[in-house]
């Protein structure tokens, strides 16, 4: 996923994360010294977009909008999204806690999405160009 914030000088600004989906809610562990959270404590809005696909025919993807909140230490739903990361990402070894990282929540506030495989054969010439090139 790429997380996209703006500073408060108006810059934009955009990196790749982790993430789990739990409950409705984007997680992610973020680290608390990065531009990202200074954005974020300044009050930027979030865009998080999320794609899979490499031929053209085949992408797809969605834009999530809204505010990420810190998580409590104490959140019950905390655990079951530690276990979901390390699933995730570390081979089911428990994402431990980190004093350098925060765990974020962000239920969307608006979702655009998109789906190239929906595109009905010949309504769009860079379909068919995409898959005369994988034939």
């Amino acid at each position: 996923m790429r997380v996209g914030t703006v500073s408060p000088d108006g810059w934009p600004h955009v990196v790749p994360l982790w993430f789990v989906w739990h409950r409705g809610a984007i997680w992610v562990n973020n680290l608390r010294r990065s531009r990202r959270t200074r954005d974020l404590e300044a009050g930027s809005p979030v865009a998080l977009c999320i794609d899979v696909g490499e031929e053209y025919g085949e992408l797809r993807g969605a834009v999530l909008y809204g505010r990420p909140e810190k998580v409590p230490a104490d959140d019950p739903d905390l655990d079951v999204v530690r276990q979901a990361f390390g699933d995730k990402y570390f081979g089911g070894v428990d994402a431990a806690d980190r004093k350098s990282h925060d765990w974020l929540r962000m239920e969307p506030e608006r979702i655009v999405s998109w789906d190239f495989r929906k595109i009905p054969a010949g309504r769009d010439d860079r379909t068919e160009m995409s898959r005369e090139r994988s034939s």
